[in-house]
């Protein structure tokens, strides 16, 4: 059996969609460099460098364990909303689930984010999943994320912390932010009536089977275990910036961490810059530096905070070199004989 880099041949764009995305990712660098450009002509960079070795690189390294630990909860999230949407008996098992994982984790950090979701969805068919199933579920596991991130936000601003004024913004994120998570838990609770009229029509079709698959998914039976790996997920990475601030010798507080988590998650939300560098590190920049905290440090603790991550999704290089994956439409096959068979059509379950 072939390993995923072998089989992998995504195909190729026309030339009106390569253009369209050649224009997205240069104005995604030109972002990049321009908040880097802004954010070091207010540092010294040579205090900057030589802050280095004063980092505990214990402390480092156990961030860096706690950011691979993520790993896991995010295939554990996956697996979960996949296996929601899927009919029994399917093969996307929890190491498999890990397996994928780790790859497009290793993908996130070297392609676009659309590409790397889009290798997902290939990956998932790969398992017998139809491309509804398939595409469902990668966009259900960034709702569902970015959702509970919305209401970790939320929560996080009314903690008493003097980083939580957000520099005078708080209340217009509070205001934006408690609209969105607003809107989101009515429409969900709103599908068994707005899937079915969303379904009449073959140009809502989609969106009504979508909307379908989003209240099987997250008031189905699987909902408490993926919404759990979701608060999971985001309270690690909480623990690996406070990891961060002891390797930085910054008097932080737990507090201030969750807050500090709160800005670098909510400029992430924002897909105007490349994997949210440079932006991050303006905002992380600004918002401690108002609180006494040397920018040099502030952007050394970004930086820091950003690089975990790609040493973590490091092994995903290795995965992908290595790992099989299944012959395609094979499950399809043995569950309908002819996988042109596959029903469609998603049926909503009781919560």
């Amino acid at each position: 059996m072939k390993s995923a880099a072998d089989q992998m041949s995504l195909p190729g764009s026309p030339g009106g969609n390569r253009l369209r995305k050649a224009l997205v990712l240069a104005v995604k660098f030109f972002v990049t460099a321009a908040c880097f450009w802004y954010v070091l002509r207010r540092v010294n960079l040579g205090e900057t460098v030589r802050a280095l070795p004063t980092i505990d690189l214990r402390w480092m390294a156990l961030a860096v364990l706690v950011g691979a630990l993520q790993i896991p909860l995010l295939a554990a999230r996956l697996e979960g909303i996949v296996n929601s949407l899927g009919r029994p008996p399917a093969r996307f098992t929890y190491p498999a689930s890990i397996s994928v994982t780790a790859i497009c984790a290793f993908f996130g950090q070297v392609v676009p984010g659309l590409v790397s979701e889009g290798i997902r969805v290939w990956i998932i068919t790969r398992f017998g999943y139809n491309l509804r199933e398939a595409f469902s579920s990668i966009v259900l596991d960034r709702g569902v994320g970015v959702a509970v991130l919305v209401a970790y936000v939320i929560v996080i601003l009314f903690l008493p912390s003097p980083l939580a004024g957000l520099l005078g913004y708080r209340d217009i994120v509070l205001i934006i932010f408690g609209a969105a998570l607003g809107i989101g838990v009515v429409a969900l609770f709103l599908t068994p009536w707005l899937a079915p009229l969303l379904q009449r029509s073959r140009f809502t079709y989609w969106l009504g089977a979508f909307a379908a698959d989003a209240h099987r998914v997250l008031l189905g039976r699987r909902s408490p275990f993926i919404l759990g790996a979701c608060c999971a997920i985001h309270f690690f990475s909480i623990v690996i910036i406070g990891l961060l601030a002891r390797a930085e010798g910054m008097s932080l507080s737990p507090v201030d961490w969750a807050v500090l988590f709160a800005v670098m998650a909510g400029v992430a939300l924002l897909p105007i810059s490349i994997g949210s560098w440079g932006l991050r590190e303006l905002a992380v920049v600004s918002l401690l530096e108002a609180h006494g905290v040397a920018p040099e440090r502030a952007l050394l603790f970004s930086v820091c905070f950003g690089l975990i991550f790609v040493i973590v999704a490091l092994p995903g290089a290795i995965v992908w070199m290595l790992y099989p994956l299944p012959v395609r439409n094979a499950p399809a096959m043995a569950r309908y004989g002819n996988p042109d068979s596959i029903p469609l059509e998603p049926k909503l379950d009781s919560p």
